[in-house]
């Protein structure tokens, strides 16, 4: 099954089954006490905690039996999987966030270059963020916000966020050493040919290298000891010190040509690396 919720006797108080959330689902439910069965969920379950009175849960956690007294503001986290029995011993007033397992990865795999992603088990622990970005989630619910689903976006991947940089494990693809091919730097160079008069974009290089943006910089840095923008620069300024030497172009046919936003850009950033204006290198140049 997808959800635990399945297994519940009781509908849900309040769902955003039906709205256009992306990689979340919250649900708000009031259940008296009762056991579940060993059973399977497909997505992450966060479980915020919200009763009047302490209430006992158990878990059958392969020969261990586990046991927690959950108060208000108490949080479990559950990753997809298989688990065992599972049985509270009094009223439960929960909030369920069900978080989508390939949406939190992908969010997780944008910022890092990692080779294994997972989400850590938690029976039960306290934090103080994702508890109030699970209530502002179930408040909106059948609110009409202003933003609509871009608020709801930015607390699902706040929320995505917290779970990737505090309640998950990462194992970095990335090995101690390891530079960027010289094929990628060939595919850099070319794309740069290709495209000498459009703008570069560090997603586009990061792309070529099939590496997220951080470790894309990163590892430029340690294979070229430049920063791929000191490096585009500099691809620029070669390719303008060889219009400049081959024929009687403009400065400003020239800042177009290479991409730059004005004359004055290109003749500021030529300047800096070459120690002259362009036109003082033409005329160096001719003499």
């Amino acid at each position: 099954m997808k959800y635990v919720s399945e297994i519940y006797t009781r509908p849900a108080l309040v769902t955003s089954e039906t709205l256009a959330w992306q990689g979340v689902r919250v649900e708000r439910y009031q259940l008296e006490a009762m056991e579940l069965p060993p059973h399977y969920h497909e997505q992450h379950l966060l479980m915020l905690h919200q009763m009047e009175a302490p209430v006992l849960a158990q878990r059958q956690k392969g020969s261990q039996l586990q046991q927690a007294v959950f108060r208000t503001g108490d949080l479990g986290l559950y990753p997809g999987g298989e688990y065992g029995r599972v049985a509270w011993t009094g009223p439960a007033d929960t909030i369920h966030l069900s978080i989508d397992g390939q949406h939190l990865e992908r969010l997780a795999r944008q910022g890092m270059d990692i080779g294994s992603f997972n989400l850590r088990d938690r029976f039960q622990f306290e934090d103080a963020l994702l508890s109030e970005l699970g209530q502002q989630l179930l408040n909106a619910v059948g609110t009409q916000h202003a933003l609509g689903l871009l608020y709801v976006e930015s607390l699902t991947n706040a929320l995505c966020y917290h779970l990737i940089e505090h309640h998950a494990t990462c194992q970095p693809r990335t090995e101690p050493g390891r530079r960027l091919p010289e094929a990628v730097l060939h595919r850099i160079d070319a794309y740069l040919e290709a495209r000498a008069d459009q703008p570069v974009t560090l997603d586009v290089l990061a792309g070529l290298a099939n590496l997220s943006v951080f470790h894309f910089a990163r590892l430029f840095k340690r294979t070229t000891g430049q920063s791929p923008y000191q490096y585009v620069i500099g691809w620029k300024i070669r390719q303008a010190c060889q219009l400049l030497r081959a024929d009687m172009a403009s400065i400003t046919d020239i800042s177009d040509a290479l991409g730059f936003n004005s004359s004055t850009q290109f003749s500021v950033a030529f300047k800096r690396a070459m120690g002259v204006s362009p036109r003082a290198f033409r005329r160096g140049q001719a003499r």
